[in-house]
Order: C-alpha cells, then structure tokens, then sequence
C-alpha cells in the first residue's frame, strides 16, 4: 500500500492503494509518495501531519491509524474548508 503525502500552501488531498480515492489538488501544490513504513517513521518522529481517513464508515470499523480523523470520500470536498491548511495532510 502506498501513501501520498501533500503539503499544503493551498488544498490538496492524498490517498492510499485499495482504500484510494483521489481528489483534484491545484496546480502548484507539492505532493509527495510514500509507503506506509516510511509515514510510520514521520509520525514516530513527530512530524506535524494531519491524518484523514477517507474510506466509508463500514471500513473504519476494522481500525484506523490512531489520532486519525475520519471523512468519507464523499463528504470530502464538502469539508475541505474544514482542513486546516498549515499543516502537512495525509490523506488515506
């Protein structure tokens, strides 16, 4: 499974193999790949990441990466307004 990470001076979004649900970012912003041990070692860290878990609420059941929020695919673009963006998101 792969992740992408996206930091942000304007929105844009990430997402993750067989939970992937891409969403458009803008032309400029920096995005980035990695696999899942390599966000491990960001997050062990501390790196400042904002974890959002876009998979349907049926696939949050079986867990989550802890301190992750969670935000269906579908209501996505809806709540990006609500995304903080001084921070570096992972969206998966």
């Amino acid at each position: 499974m792969r992740w992408r990470v996206s930091r942000l001076g304007a929105l844009s979004c990430l997402a993750a193999g067989a939970a992937l649900a891409l969403a458009a970012s803008p032309a400029g912003a920096q995005t980035e790949r990695l696999d899942v041990d390599a966000l491990k070692a960001q997050i062990d860290a501390g790196a400042e990441l904002l974890l959002i878990d876009v998979r349907e609420d049926h696939e949050v059941v079986s867990g989550s990466i802890p301190g992750a929020i969670h935000i269906p695919v579908g209501e996505l673009e809806a709540r990006m307004a609500d995304i903080p963006k001084d921070v570096r998101l992972v969206f998966f």
